[in-house]
């Protein structure tokens, strides 16, 4: 594990998957980052690339040829290379290689920044086009929080302040895939309860921030993402009880799962980014904890 820690916060980030792993406040003497215990979910922040969400049959079509690639794509489960690390910064790259060109027929870099700035860890996601011709691929952040943050507390006694500059609309869900979108208008609040997420994840466009706020008003964690298309917001829901697991998602993304009426053919996917030869794509996203 790789450890960065200022008066505030302690962070720990893994070379596998390039995951974030702790964050640990001084302040509440807490863990603000998910443990991954694998009775609920065994995962604390994975990288998703190249795909976000799934692949209808678990297939795309690249050039016409027929991929597979299960859910979130490969980089959460391979070795990055740490490339360079200070006090309070640690840099990770992964490079395509034999395993990646089988499921991704494309050169690339990824590199992933963690950045401790006071009370936040900033997230930089940097996609190099390596290769001799346009590359697509989509990226996302998948970030679990603990909640409730007191025990004394359940998790209805939280909900979720939003802030955007534009309208917002909802992506409903048909199983594992995307279906109607709905317009929303502006969205402030959403009161949590299980029953929220009997239908898996909840996605918004246009959302620049998205606060956990105690019911009593106090904010615990924000995730600051302006100009990100989309958010995924999600924890599993366990119908025979009516609860959820012990922590929430928030989900900055560039990019989303098949639709249910997918044609495969990966460059035709919604939300799918589009880099030429030789360029760059960066976007970072902010956790500010309270």
């Amino acid at each position: 594990m790789n450890i960065l820690q200022n008066e505030n916060l302690i962070i720990e980030s893994s070379s596998f998957g390039a995951e974030l792993t702790k964050i640990f406040s001084k302040k509440y003497d807490k863990n603000i980052l998910w443990d991954g215990n694998k009775k609920y979910w065994g995962r604390q922040s994975p990288i998703l690339f190249p795909i976000v969400g799934k692949l209808f049959d678990n297939e795309t079509i690249i050039e016409e040829n027929l991929y597979s690639m299960t859910q979130h794509g490969f980089a959460r489960d391979m070795d990055f290379e740490i490339v360079d690390k200070g006090d309070t910064f640690v840099t990770y790259k992964l490079t395509d290689n034999e395993s990646t060109l089988k499921k991704y027929p494309y050169s690339f870099e990824l590199i992933i920044n963690y950045t401790l700035n006071d009370n936040s860890i900033e997230v930089e996601w940097i996609v190099k086009n390596t290769d001799s011709k346009d590359i697509f691929f989509s990226i996302g952040g998948h970030p679990a929080f603990n909640l409730p943050f007191y025990k004394q507390n359940d998790f209805s006694k939280h909900y979720l302040e939003f802030k955007s500059k534009n309208d917002v609309e909802k992506i409903n869900l048909n199983g594992s895939f995307t279906d109607d979108i709905i317009p929303i208008g502006k969205l402030k609040n959403l009161q949590l309860n299980p029953e929220v997420f009997k239908n898996d994840a909840l996605i918004y466009t246009n959302i620049d921030e998205v606060s956990i706020c105690n019911n009593d008003g106090s904010k615990y964690v924000t995730i600051s993402m302006e100009d990100f298309p989309l958010v995924g917001i999600w924890t599993p829901y366990y119908s025979e009880t009516n609860s959820t697991a012990p922590f929430l998602c928030i989900e900055p993304w560039y990019g989303l799962a098949d639709s249910i009426n997918s044609n495969k053919i990966y460059k035709d996917k919604k939300f799918i980014n589009k880099l030429s030869k030789g360029k760059v794509f960066t976007a970072s996203y902010n956790i500010n904890i309270h």
